[in-house]
């Protein structure tokens, strides 16, 4: 008990000091601006943008999961329903700390919600990000008040989980829009991230409940091992969905003769590339599929807490891959004063934005375990 009291306090004490760090990084941003970021005029969209991407839809994500006992009312889920909808919250904050300090302003993103434009995707996946955090929000209460399923519970889940559909797509509109980015262009973009929400959802969970066991106890009960047997089952069924359509999108790429992909091949890809696929696309799809598809490894907890970090590590790396080439190449007249690709590494302001964002999330999530009572079920 001792132990744990100590780990737990020195747990927030490390997350006191990033979000001090991430204090600090806030101030610099408000009073000096993004000169703080290694921005340019080519790259407009670093880590920080990246980090919101990866945090909303690993959000959409968890919320998309907790419809399967709280929509379609699979009663077997139940014991992992709240935390769910309340890990939903968390990340989607965190996610909105990224873009708050993107944009340079939280109030940048409030002129954003007050002027609407409704033939913008940007206006559109900030709204629906905006009801999806209200509604999950109002869903956790009447949950946390012992109202599970009462008709406006219901109603609740079932319009979270239809923003928490719609938001990835819109925000791969954002990109799928862009004409002029043509490695960006195109409806794939929109199932893409679909597809990487629920499957950052999967990983995002398997890898926090397998953490969250082992610190609080000597691993997954036995009672509730079969459920996270079956979410990593669920887990090697998405995965392999998004490796096949990884594969249709590489081999797309690699066969299309539009100018703008031939340059794309050339382009020096942050983490390395091997023929036609990326190593982290190698390392953190391909590799966690293989494991996870071993039964033995699928049903042990080691088995689980790898794989799922290993797919972390991969969405975040493929994310910032697509953001970063599909902006390296200058077009236009800024294509006449530039090389033929930018390149770009974080600044240290920038990995502080993504650790401030991470350090909310957690603490938010470490506070919920302790007075929320988040292994709640219906009575």
């Amino acid at each position: 008990m001792n132990e744990t009291r100590t780990l737990y306090w020195t747990w927030l004490v490390l997350l006191g000091i990033a979000i001090i760090a991430g204090l600090i990084t806030t101030f610099k941003l408000l009073t000096e601006g993004h000169v703080l970021f290694n921005a340019n005029d080519i790259l407009l969209w670093t880590l920080p943008l990246g980090t919101y991407i990866y945090l909303a839809l690993m959000s959409s994500g968890l919320a998309i999961l907790s419809a399967i006992p709280l929509v379609f009312g699979n009663k077997k889920y139940e014991p992992i329903a709240k935390r769910l909808v309340f890990l939903s919250i968390t990340t989607l904050l965190g996610a909105f700390v990224a873009i708050g300090l993107e944009l340079g302003s939280v109030f940048h993103m409030i002129y954003i919600m007050i002027s609407p434009n409704l033939t913008s995707p940007i206006w559109w996946m900030g709204a629906i990000y905006s009801a999806e955090l209200i509604i999950l929000i109002v869903k956790f209460w009447r949950m946390h008040v012992g109202d599970w399923y009462s008709g406006i519970s219901k109603t609740l889940g079932v319009i979270s989980s239809i923003c928490a559909i719609l938001a990835p797509l819109m925000i791969g509109a954002v990109f799928g829009i862009t004409e002029s980015r043509v490695t960006f262009f195109g409806p794939l973009m929109s199932i893409y991230c679909l597809l990487i929400a629920l499957l950052s959802g999967f990983a995002s969970f398997i890898f926090y409940s397998m953490i969250y066991h082992y610190v609080t106890g000597d691993g997954v009960p036995d009672k509730e091992a079969y459920l996270y047997n079956d979410l990593a089952r669920g887990f090697l069924y998405v995965t392999g969905i998004v490796v096949l359509f990884t594969i249709l999108k590489a081999t797309i790429e690699e066969w299309s003769t539009y100018p703008e992909f031939l340059s794309y091949h050339m382009f020096e890809h942050a983490f390395g590339v091997w023929q036609i696929f990326h190593t982290e696309v190698m390392l953190g799809l391909f590799l966690p599929f293989i494991l996870i598809a071993v039964p033995t490894v699928r049903r042990s907890s080691a088995g689980k807490l790898v794989t799922s970090a290993l797919l972390l590590a991969g969405t975040l790396a493929m994310h910032m891959e697509i953001l970063l080439a599909g902006q390296s190449r200058p077009v236009g007249p800024k294509a006449e004063q530039f090389p033929e690709f930018a390149r770009y590494a974080p600044s240290i302001w920038e990995w502080l934005v993504f650790v401030f964002a991470i350090a909310i999330m957690l603490l938010l999530s470490t506070l919920g375990e302790r007075y929320l009572k988040l292994e709640a079920i219906p009575e």
